[in-house]
């Protein structure tokens, strides 16, 4: 189990049920990635379009370069005025695009992708840029979660834009603090984790709120389940996720979280006091501030117990939901 790192990153794809009908490939792509050196963490997410020769390729081309510009680029485009910033990502993947065409000596409009992705910084700042369909969600500090960009359908539900269009409709915004987790979609499950009034259904507030904690093995397998439950219900386009989660922000989410919800999820008792409530969120402070894990005795301090073994059974519900682990005498997350 890979341990350490400030950023939790998830990514799940999977082809939908009428592409397999048609017998087409997944036509989404979704990579993630954090820079060596600076610790810039970024995740994106690019649907092609299907009406388009070669959809899948330019979904793939588009997320490459872009993932590729967050990471080289990411303090240059958090400064730079608006328009400029969006020049700055879409410039370079028009050109890897254009290239690609040339290389398939097909027309740049046949590699037509949407764009959705964000990147984080581990000084708190961070960026999310959007064209066409898709949306991107942020898990504020708190826990407390919502839509931030979504693309709006003047037209009609199957319209959008894409990044090859000249002058497209772009969403920008960047900042500094107070975002735990961002989550990307492509437009499959996109109306299935909103309402119409465009609230985020419960299903992905959770699945933002857990990301801060879980393993990506974890997250995948939450992401799967979900996948699962839409096409039951009717979704038939490609599935994409992406799960960027700051870990730092353990501690508030914790106590942020609906309490029914995260004693579902941590295995913790149903009529648990705040005192414990208290003790744990202090728990998972300790462990965000010390990713190297903590030893027995410092979370014997903050769970005021006193011995190894009060230890582990007031920490047995996190411990057996694998939001906390314990390895050779110490506890990580």
């Amino acid at each position: 189990m890979q341990r350490g790192g400030i950023f939790r990153i998830s990514n799940y794809c999977e082809v939908g049920s009428s592409h397999i009908k048609w017998g087409k490939l997944c036509e989404d792509a979704v990579v993630s990635g954090v820079h060596p050196e600076t610790g810039i963490a970024a995740a994106v997410v690019s649907d092609g379009a299907g009406s388009c020769q070669f959809a899948r390729e330019g979904a793939q081309v588009t997320a490459q370069t872009a993932l590729r510009v967050l990471l080289e680029q990411f303090d240059t485009l958090f400064l730079l005025p608006e328009e400029y910033a969006a020049a700055d990502i879409l410039t370079p993947i028009r050109q890897a695009l254009a290239e690609y065409a040339e290389s398939l000596s097909t027309a740049v409009e046949e590699l037509s992708a949407t764009l959705v992705c964000a990147a984080m910084a581990p000084d708190g700042r961070w960026l999310m840029f959007h064209v066409g369909d898709g949306i991107i969600a942020v898990c504020e500090e708190g826990g407390q979660c919502q839509v931030l960009s979504q693309y709006h359908h003047a037209i009609a539900r199957n319209y959008t834009t894409f990044v090859t269009i000249p002058d497209t409709s772009y969403h920008l915004e960047r900042g500094k603090g107070g975002v735990s987790a961002f989550l990307l979609t492509s437009d499959g499950p996109e109306y299935l984790v909103t309402s119409e009034e465009g609230w985020l259904t419960v299903q992905a507030e959770l699945l933002m709120q857990m990301g801060v904690f879980f393993h990506e093995s974890r997250i995948c397998e939450e992401m799967q389940k979900l996948t699962a439950y839409f096409k039951s219900i009717g979704m038939y386009d490609d599935a994409s996720f992406s799960l960027l989660a700051d870990r730092r922000f353990a501690p508030q989410v914790f106590s942020g979280m609906d309490r029914t919800l995260r004693n579902l999820v941590f295995y913790l008792p149903e009529q648990i006091n705040r005192r414990v409530e208290r003790q744990l969120r202090d728990c998972y402070a300790l462990l965000a501030s010390h990713p190297e894990g903590v030893t027995e005795q410092q979370m014997m301090r903050a769970l005021h117990t006193h011995n190894k073994w009060n230890t582990l059974h007031k920490l047995a519900g996190p411990l057996t939901a694998e939001a906390m682990f314990f390895s050779e005498g110490r506890y990580y997350f």
